[in-house]
């Protein structure tokens, strides 16, 4: 379940679940990039590009229709 910005909450299939934590992830990396070493960085973005890669592979696997739901969190 993704929680809106007006605190309300949306059952979401599980690729957008996915591509929604990789680009949270990917904006903690922006956020943090003046801040970090390189190798956390570069750890941060590859764990964005897992989660992606994770995304494409439910959805190809023909999963993507399978809902998160506030139940599965």
């Amino acid at each position: 379940m993704i929680s809106t910005k007006n605190g309300d909450s949306k059952t979401t299939t599980c690729p957008e679940h996915l591509d929604q934590a990789a680009r949270m992830v990917q904006d903690v990396a922006y956020a943090l990039a003046d801040r970090v070493d390189n190798t956390t960085l570069t750890e941060l973005m590859l764990t964005s590009r897992k989660l992606e890669r994770l995304s494409e592979r439910v959805s190809a696997a023909n999963l993507g229709t399978v809902k998160v739901t506030g139940n599965d969190d």
